[in-house]
């Protein structure tokens, strides 16, 4: 049907094309014209089959690959489904940005997508901008929408080695050096977004632990967000970049916001930034700790065992940890982590969480259209399957041990009551066959970058 579909339509086009050479030769050779939508796609077809405008039809014809299945969404152009979904959610028109900051731009098999930090912008009209090697911009700007929140989706153009967003057709924009996401197969099998660190808490150790601990796990990758670091804890946060096994992204922005916004942010740019490079992307913050439970063998062990292409997400519950000091401010040696290790330390601990209740994820990047801070908000639209769905782990199997501080963000006052409502407080442990190791490694890597006289 949909190849049937597309013969048709390219006949459609071909006849329209020939009309306006006939009719309008002045026309040839044309700029790269975007279509520019304030409604949403029309409905009596799955791509757009009315085009009013002869400079929107040589457009269409120059920038879409209709012997591409891939490039379709659900049968729509992609970017005509972007915008649907937009105007499902906004029922409106779109709004013009007062400002766009944007954070990195990468580069898929159909389209660029460019991440922002931008904070209220969903919905909001900008416009990509494409450069060549010498910096010259390439044809006229393509309208685009962000949406989701913090992503903007360019269509390709043939020589561009730079992209930017502006907020006018003709505004300034700062240029990116776009990232190649176009891989054949991904580069890592299980890697790892962390929530951005903000905060006046000291978190060398607790980023040591979760590294190593993740590690251990088969965690292959780990991509970072920083808002706000401490000299110290960035000496051993750059370690790990040092040795490869951490990226690092720097959140940057104009508009005011408290700390805990920046989450939504890194979580919009780490989908993307994961995307295409890792089969699966585990979603979680500096102080948990996933792990399986019953089930013999690590993470990586479980993710491979799915295969099932339909499962596109994967939702551990959660059991709170009691965490009543914060971590030392700096290393003083082997007998101090035997202490304060946070898996050593805390032990009072929560009921497990309901199912969903702030749980956390491991996903396939690739699949998911909208992440949120604790289950996927929409999948794209399924392809050999019927749907991608959401599987949710047994705390038989694994778990998630949060260990949340009592006082930051005066969490105990305000949560404590609603995690005791899944069962008494009582003691649990960190598993026993990975502490040792997890000790030993953890003690390695803070002797190595701290035990010197520079701290």
């Amino acid at each position: 049907m949909q190849r049937t579909y597309q013969f048709i339509l390219i006949t459609i086009l071909l006849l329209l094309v020939f009309d306006i050479f006939l009719n309008k030769p002045e026309l040839f050779p044309s700029s790269r014209i975007s279509p520019c939508y304030s409604e949403p796609p029309p409905a009596s077809g799955k791509l757009n089959s009315t085009i009013e405008k002869s400079e929107d039809l040589l457009n269409v014809l120059s920038t879409m690959d209709l012997s591409n299945q891939t490039y379709f969404i659900d049968g729509f152009d992609r970017f005509d489904w972007y915008r649907s979904q937009l105007f499902k959610q906004t029922k409106g028109r779109s709004k013009r940005a007062s400002n766009i900051s944007t954070l990195f731009a990468y580069e898929f098999e159909h389209e660029i997508t460019v991440t922002t930090t931008s904070w209220n912008r969903m919905g909001h009209r900008v416009y990509c901008r494409y450069l060549d090697d010498n910096n010259v911009e390439i044809g006229i700007p393509f309208e685009s929408l962000t949406y989701p929140e913090y992503i903007a989706s360019c269509k390709k153009r043939e020589g561009t080695r730079k992209i930017g967003l502006s907020v006018e057709r003709d505004g300034d924009f700062v240029p990116l050096p776009i990232i190649d996401r176009m891989l054949k197969k991904p580069k890592y099998e299980l890697s790892m977004c962390i929530a951005s660190i903000y905060g006046d808490e000291p978190k060398w150790l607790m980023f040591i632990e979760l590294i190593e601990h993740y590690k251990l796990q088969g965690v292959q990758h780990f991509y970072l967000h920083i808002h706000h670091a401490s000299e110290y804890d960035m000496a051993v946060i750059n370690d790990y970049v040092r040795t490869g096994e951490v990226e690092v992204h720097y959140l940057i922005e104009r508009d005011m916001r408290t700390d805990d916004h920046w989450q939504m942010v890194s979580i919009a740019d780490c989908l993307i930034w994961s995307r295409g490079e890792t089969k699966w992307t585990i979603f979680a913050d500096l102080d948990e700790r996933i792990y399986m439970t019953n089930y013999t063998g690590t993470i990586l062990d479980y993710v491979r065992d799915i295969k099932n292409e339909s499962i596109a997400s994967i939702q551990f519950r959660q059991q709170w940890i009691m965490k009543t000091e914060l971590t030392p401010p700096k290393y003083e040696g082997d007998g101090q982590l035997d202490k304060w290790m946070p898996t050593r330390r805390w032990h009072n601990s929560s009921g497990i969480g309901s199912p969903g209740h702030t749980a956390k994820c491991i996903v396939d990047t690739s699949k998911v259209f909208i992440m949120f801070v604790h289950y996927v908000t929409q999948f794209f639209p399924a392809t050999n399957v019927s749907e991608y769905v959401q599987m949710r782990v047994d705390p038989e199997e694994g778990l998630v041990r949060h260990y949340r501080d009592l006082s930051l963000g005066d969490w105990g006052r305000i949560w404590l009551n609603t995690t005791l409502q899944f069962g008494a407080l009582r003691n649990t442990d960190y598993p026993s066959e990975f502490l040792g190791k997890l000790t030993e490694n953890v003690k390695r890597r803070a002797k190595y970058v701290y035990d010197n006289y520079y701290y």
